[in-house]
This record gives C-alpha cells, structure tokens and sequence, in this order.
C-alpha cells in the first residue's frame, strides 16, 4: 500500500534553473550555434544533440547524419528555428521522427516537409497533425518562471502557437529508417503516450527514448499513459541490451548509460503494485520519487 508524505505540491517548481548545468553535458563537446537559444553537442558517430535549455522542459532533439539523409529526432517547442539550426549542421535531406506528439516534441514540425510519425491505436498523433496546439495551450509553456532565456528576436510570445503539420509517412513497428550507410529501427513502446517510439541505432549503439526515460519526472497521467504499458515497454527495452550502450532521452540530459533502465523498471514495478510512497501533487497526481529519475500518475496511481 502507497502512502502520501507531504502536502501537495506544484508540478512544475518555480525554482527548477537550480538543476542547470545538467552533469552529464560537461561530459560531452559542445560546439558553437548562431542562435544561443540552443546549445548543440556533438556526440559521435556523426551524431547532434540540440538542447533548449532556456524552456522549462529542456527539450532535446537529435540530429543523425547518414551519407544519403538525415534524421531530426523531434523539434521541441517551437520557439527559435530549429530549421535553420539544422542546416547549419548538415545540407543532407532532412527526415523528421517524432517520438510521439506532444506539445514539447513537435514545436517547429511545421518548419520541415518530410515528417515520419506512429499511427497509434487512439488516433492521438492524426490529430494533433491536423489541428497542432493552439495559442492558449502553448503559452503555458513560456509564461512566468517556464523560461530564463531571453527569446529569439523573431519570437512573438503574444501569437505562439504549433501549427499544424503533414505526416509524410506513418511509421509501424519494425520500420527500418534507411540513411544510407546507416539504419534506425523503429520501435513501439507505449506508456507514456499512445505512440510513443523508440528509435534503435545498432551501428551507434545508440537508442533514443522519447519521453519512455529520462533523468527528470516521467509522467503516465496523460491521457493515453498506462503504467502496466510502460513496464512492458522497459523490459523489451532491457532485452535489447546486447544492441545499444547509450540512452538519447527527449529532455533534461543526454548519452545516458543503459544500465539505469534496471532501476527504472523496477521503480516502475513499484509503482503499477503500489508498493512505493509518493508526494501529493496539485490536482491529486502523485510522484513517486527515485534517485535520478521520478513517475508522475495520476490520482489513481495508474
């Protein structure tokens, strides 16, 4: 039986800057950007990791460089032009790969003409290529302590919106993304969302998690998460071990060592048998906190 240890407490703490610079970035060579609203780090393997850390959730998106095309593994919130960042570091066709759709991953999906995305059971990423976020959701992300950063001079935080975008090619489980010279693996694992993906890089031995992991509070609140699915999704990602050393998280840090997906799996096991304490939120959600990493569920605990 769960027990709650405190008052609740807000979702997203006023004072999160205190945790920048993340350690595992000093670890990693940065390399220089026109637009300082991103930071960019070269991670091997003609490999790029994009991080906005000026925005509350400190998105990530990745850069991967084949000989024939490039694949952008998400474009975070839409607030600087990630486009141009892009050709900054490659002339290469662009493939752009959401990890699934929400508000944090498909900011500046409008911006590229080659889109790649899950067609999950629930419709979730058909519709938010359709009708994108409007300007009262997308605000919530740059009001108040969200931001530190000053924004792009071209940015116009009264009109900020996602527009919609066209998904060129639905992705299945399995799909093999041909780079030339190098391949990725699609792969579904549901639990944050309805069409959360993975995407695997045996040659690199790298495996990009969405929003599946990372140092940072995990949430399977949101409508489509399932706590018994992302304990499924762990373990399949733990059978593939023999295949990849490096986790490549959607926010927070990169290049993250495997091995902590153990420790995940077995919090999240916690969880789904409510056998963990947790610290009450505002709107009853509940965190259960672990070492590096927490699980956000709803008031039911799922």
């Amino acid at each position: 039986m769960t027990t709650p240890r405190k008052p609740a407490v807000a979702m997203k703490p006023a004072d999160w800057k205190k945790n920048l610079p993340r350690p595992a970035w000093k670890n990693l060579e940065r390399i220089s950007a026109e637009d300082s609203w991103f930071c960019v780090y070269e991670l091997g393997h003609r490999t790029y990791a994009i991080y906005e850390d000026g925005q509350y959730e400190e998105s990530i998106s990745y850069l991967l460089l084949g000989e024939d095309r490039a694949i952008l593994v998400d474009t975070g919130n839409g607030i600087a032009n990630l486009r141009a960042q892009c050709r900054e570091l490659t002339s290469l066709p662009i493939l752009l790969v959401n990890t699934h759709s929400h508000i944090d991953h498909v900011g500046s999906n409008y911006m590229f003409d080659e889109i790649a995305a899950f067609d999950d059971p629930m419709g979730l990423a058909r519709r938010t290529a359709a009708l994108g976020y409007h300007h009262e959701k997308a605000r919530t992300y740059i009001e108040g302590s969200a931001v530190w950063k000053p924004f792009p001079k071209e940015f116009d935080p009264s009109v900020f919106c996602i527009p919609p975008y066209r998904v060129t090619r639905w992705l299945q489980d399995g799909d093999l993304l041909d780079l030339g010279g190098r391949q990725v693996e699609v792969l579904y694992t549901p639990g944050h969302s309805p069409d959360s993906i993975c995407l695997l890089d045996r040659g690199a031995r790298m495996l990009w998690v969405g929003d599946l992991f990372y140092t940072g509070s995990i949430y399977t609140w949101l409508a489509g998460g399932d706590i018994d699915l992302l304990v499924g999704s762990f373990e399949r990602l733990i059978d593939l071990f023999p295949h990849y050393d490096l986790l490549m998280p959607s926010h927070n840090e990169a290049a993250i060592e495997k091995e902590i997906l153990l420790e995940a799996l077995k919090g999240a096991r916690q969880v789904r048998d409510r056998t963990g304490d947790y610290l009450l939120l505002e709107g009853g959600r509940r965190k259960y906190q672990f070492d590096r990493f927490a699980f956000v569920t709803g008031p039911d605990g799922r």
